[in-house]
């Protein structure tokens, strides 16, 4: 049976530090995971994407980068959530022109109202898009978590200058 997901330090804090770890232990992760971070030197948009998920791309990995969160590394990722933005944008672009059902001929010639398989495809996408913004801390309950550890990195330094 395999243990649970190791995850960066920052995200453990950021939930609360759950695993109660030390001011030693996080420190020495921290350490860790710097030794290991990719670098940032090839940074750039995938030309396989389209127009609208090179235009998301820019946008969020200069976010990104502003707050240190980009690597090399995490450009896939980030570019699979800027092509799952543009697909749902293509869905939701059909949905509005052919509406939310279609007519449907079926093999025996009868003819049926369906729901549009746009509004499933566009789920898909959405939620896609969705869960990748969360891994970069772009969702806003992930801000939420980051914001409250900032908070309680801010009271133990206070907690500090007092001892």
């Amino acid at each position: 049976m395999a243990g649970r997901k190791a995850r960066p330090v920052d995200a453990i804090l950021a939930e609360g530090n759950k695993s109660n770890l030390t001011k030693a232990e996080i420190e020495a992760r921290r350490e860790a995971e710097e030794k290991l971070k990719p670098a940032t030197d090839k940074i750039r948009c995938p030309t396989w994407l389209d127009k609208t998920g090179k235009r998301t791309w820019r946008a969020i990995v200069k976010e990104l980068i502003e707050i240190d969160l980009m690597t090399n590394v995490d450009v896939y990722s980030l570019a699979l959530a800027c092509d799952a933005y543009s697909k749902y944008i293509e869905a939701t672009k059909a949905i509005d022109e052919e509406g939310l059902t279609i007519e449907y001929t079926n093999a025996g010639g009868n003819t049926n109202i369906v729901a549009n398989p746009n509004i499933a495809i566009a789920q898909k996408y959405g939620q896609q898009f969705k869960s990748y913004l969360s891994e970069f801390g772009l969702s806003p309950a992930a801000r939420a978590r980051l914001a409250l550890h900032q908070l309680q990195e801010d009271d133990e330094d206070d907690e500090d200058l007092l001892d």
